[in-house]
């Protein structure tokens, strides 16, 4: 004799049945336990290597003028990467993709990332190019005690730098769209491999002269 939950159970799973054959099953929810995890354990590590990488600057670069040089030209790439990269994008494009994700409107998502990605790619070249060409009066105006052969090591450092922002800042679309996605650990190990390759650069050219070393380093 069929019960009122047997009969409960075969509908349930005739539901399921239909779902799948008209491919309307649900994806679970990720584990957010785990991907707090990840979270937490890439900022920990990319702190640490970013203190690493600190150390092995002062040992190389101590108090010098082109340990000053390559600080005040590393403000100017920096800020482009911030406003664009962080501030602009985690404001406005990935809370709009993850929710179009969350509603499973995976095509206005990707129609929504590329309108950005190319959005972002032309304002960050005209920047680049337009940053290349008024270096001089931005180390003016972030450096105006810099003067001589200290100066023209900073303006060199950033024109060296300008366009690795550029390159940063669409890696930050990359980033939000794979966190949107919930792919942390690429977004957290970029960071730390940047942070190892400054450190290699400067035990591999520490020999060198500080001025050489500063711009092989940018």
């Amino acid at each position: 004799m069929e019960t009122d939950t047997d009969s409960r159970w075969i509908a349930n799973q005739r539901d399921t049945k239909a779902q799948k054959y008209n491919g309307n099953v649900k994806k679970p929810p990720p584990r957010t336990g785990r991907s707090a995890i990840f979270v937490a354990a890439g900022i920990l590590v990319s702190r640490l290597a970013g203190l690493v990488r600190t150390r092995f600057f002062a040992h190389y670069f101590g108090l010098s003028d082109e340990g000053d040089a390559f600080a005040a030209g590393f403000r100017i790439p920096n800020f482009l990467q911030n406003l664009f990269g962080e501030g602009a994008l985690s404001a406005s494009f990935i809370p709009v993709y993850a929710a179009l994700l969350s509603r499973e409107d995976r095509r206005e998502a990707d129609h929504v990332a590329g309108a950005v990605a190319s959005i972002l790619a032309l304002i960050v070249s005209g920047l680049v190019l337009l940053g290349l060409l008024a270096t001089p009066l931005l180390i003016a105006a972030i450096a105006p005690g810099f003067t001589g052969a200290k100066r023209e090591l900073t303006i060199q450092i950033v024109r060296v730098l300008f366009p690795g922002a550029g390159l940063l800042v669409l890696s930050a679309w990359c980033l939000g769209v794979l966190n949107s996605h919930h792919r942390f650990l690429l977004s957290y190990a970029a960071p730390v491999m940047w942070n190892a390759a400054m450190i290699a650069t400067l035990v591999i050219y520490g020999g060198s002269t500080l001025p050489q070393l500063a711009v092989t380093l940018a």
